[in-house]
């Protein structure tokens, strides 16, 4: 039998061609959902925005759910489900008030090539302020309030994912990175990432931490990140739907 460099190449490219073509075609369908995402969540800003305008004259929570719905369907047909849920209008939090949001549910399924199939859902909050003429008394926290700021009831949650609110000492937090502003004694008490190139960041930067020694301080873009939780009012997490842990008890 004769070999031929002919050969090997039409052995590689039988092999690995159809990979390549199933990759890009993966990409594409990847592609098809984040901007239909991206146009859900611009529809309904845009919606909320008219909301927005229109809140001197108080909002009506009945007209919300349809006017954000019809737009965000009519602008994508391709959507299988749709829903709005935690209505909230004209409420206050610790640094505003006359605040109206929602949370968008959304979800599209796929046909992907080799007969796989999957549902792609869409879970993103917005939250706006009414133009209603009273003057907002709160001010952006800025840095020096981040690092002094303290809730009446600390409890923290996942903001990415999980509806618990949990305690400081829970397990599911002391194994999850803290957001906070970098500082020298962070830099003196974690080292930088070598993944994310965290070194190059500045004071005052906004980086992600794990509890311990030998750990690194991180970029909120870092593959090491997978996990993140916050710190906010009990009140405020109840108030957001979040329920206690069932191992710590939220305390």
């Amino acid at each position: 039998m004769k070999k031929s460099t002919k050969g090997f190449y039409t052995v590689e490219a039988a092999i690995f061609l159809p990979l390549v073509i199933l990759s890009v075609i993966s990409l594409g369908y990847f592609m098809k959902v984040e901007g239909t995402w991206e146009n859900c969540i611009h529809g309904a800003v845009d919606e909320s925005a008219l909301i927005a305008s229109r809140s001197y004259d108080e909002i009506n929570a009945a007209l919300i759910g349809p006017s954000v719905s019809a737009r965000i369907n009519d602008d994508n047909t391709e959507l299988d489900t749709m829903s709005l849920k935690n209505i909230r209008i004209m409420y206050k939090d610790m640094y505003s008030d006359d605040l109206t949001s929602f949370d968008i549910f959304a979800g599209i399924k796929l046909d992907l090539p080799l007969g796989f199939s999957r549902e792609f859902i869409l879970d993103q909050g917005i939250k706006f302020r009414g133009f209603t003429g009273v003057s907002n008394k709160g001010n952006p926290i800025g840095k020096e309030g981040l690092e002094s700021y303290e809730v009446q009831e600390p409890v923290w949650v996942f903001l990415n994912s999980g509806e618990k609110y949990h305690g400081e000492n829970c397990t599911y937090v002391k194994a999850s990175a803290k957001l906070a502003v970098l500082t020298s004694a962070i830099q003196r008490r974690h080292d930088s990432c070598g993944l994310c190139n965290s070194q190059s960041m500045t004071i005052g930067s906004l980086v992600f931490c794990f509890e311990g020694e030998n750990t690194a301080y991180h970029r909120s873009t870092c593959g090491s990140i997978v996990r993140n939780a916050s710190v906010i009012d009990k009140q405020e997490a109840e108030n957001k739907g979040y329920g206690q842990c069932t191992k710590c008890g939220g305390s």
